[in-house]
């Protein structure tokens, strides 16, 4: 078999599977749960500005960040958007 094949091997074999999987839960129940805090036109925001940062904070002009910042204050802030559910209008 080839080195690398069994480099990769090795390597998976030390990722701590319990704590990513723990960290999937919490995502996909908690982290759910904050994401809907926000608005659609919001978390659409949210993903474009994370898509034009790339990563880099630089990426960003200060308005960006600002915007950035004020959206998840908003995440954080608990009863900002629960009420209305799913964070979507009504019907």
């Amino acid at each position: 078999m080839p080195r690398w094949v069994l480099q990769a091997i090795t390597a998976v074999r030390k990722v701590p599977w319990r704590k990513v999987l723990a960290a999937i839960l919490w995502l996909n129940t908690e982290g759910r749960k904050y994401w809907n805090r926000l608005s659609p036109d919001e978390r659409r925001e949210v993903r474009d500005l994370a898509f034009k940062s790339k990563g880099k904070r630089s990426n960003l002009t200060p308005a960006d960040e600002d915007r950035l910042i004020l959206l998840f204050r908003k995440l954080r802030r608990p009863g900002s958007g629960e009420a209305s559910g799913s964070g979507e209008a009504p019907a």
